[in-house]
């Protein structure tokens, strides 16, 4: 346990980075979201970090408020107006920016997609997440969290063991291959297309074919073929916009 909270910020930014987001256009503030997952209400937090000028500083607030508290170096934590229990024991949530897809490996191949919801809005005012697995494999071999509410501590050790892994440089890197389709009419929900399988640096393989929300493969809703989803005048493909957040990151970083 760290002496102090200043301290508990700056290990909570080094030791998960997947759930940093870029605030502002100089990649200057930081944020990334807490949740208290045994919290009899479940809560999120947004703890920011500002490295504008000397040495960073901290703030915490709730997700949906405008109460923040400061916590600066050298300063003498106030347990009053901090919520302790956020800082001491709260996750870190996977959110690096709102439409983020992740992987779900199952050996050397991408069999399921995990996107990401991060802007507040009334209809979904906390984070949340879609699983979608490839079209046509059995139920078993979905990820073992398909059926979760919520992004829970067990994220992490998927993640750190690999069986996670972020696909936006994979995404960035190949244009004309990764398509978001509108089928809310049809399925109730979107879905993504993979045209075709691509392979990552790291080795493992984004397979092609219909990536979906769990629920709808788990009615008698038939998915549209992958000629009909190919087709659609307005799919969007998902190569520029990873190929923005790759640059933006890169920026950030000094390269």
């Amino acid at each position: 346990m760290t002496s102090s909270l200043y301290e508990r910020c700056q290990q909570l930014f080094a030791d998960y980075p997947l759930a940093i987001r870029a605030v502002n256009h100089r990649r200057t503030v930081r944020s990334m979201v807490l949740m208290l997952p045994d919290d009899p209400d479940i809560r999120f937090f947004v703890l920011s970090q500002d490295c504008g000028e000397g040495s960073p500083v901290y703030s915490l607030r709730p997700w949906y408020g405008c109460e923040r508290v400061d916590i600066e170096e050298g300063s003498i934590d106030d347990f009053t107006k901090v919520d302790v229990k956020a800082m001491i024991y709260g996750v870190p949530v996977p959110i690096p920016r709102h439409g983020s897809l992740l992987g779900w490996r199952s050996g050397d191949a991408v069999t399921a997609l995990v996107a990401i919801h991060a802007n507040y809005t009334p209809a979904c005012p906390e984070p949340s997440w879609k699983v979608m697995p490839l079209a046509g494999i059995p139920a078993k071999n979905w990820p073992p969290f398909t059926g979760e509410s919520l992004l829970g501590p067990w994220f992490w050790s998927y993640y750190w063991a690999g069986s996670i892994v972020s696909l936006s440089a994979l995404i960035a890197g190949t244009p004309d291959t990764v398509f978001w389709t509108d089928r809310e009419e049809v399925l109730g929900r979107d879905c993504c297309a993979v045209a075709r399988d691509i392979t990552s640096p790291e080795g493992y393989t984004l397979r092609g074919g219909r990536y979906v929300y769990y629920q709808a493969l788990r009615t008698d809703k038939p998915v549209p073929s992958m000629r009909i989803l190919l087709e659609d005048a307005g799919k969007i493909d998902l190569a520029p916009r990873f190929q923005r957040s790759e640059y933006n990151d890169r920026l950030a970083a000094g390269g």
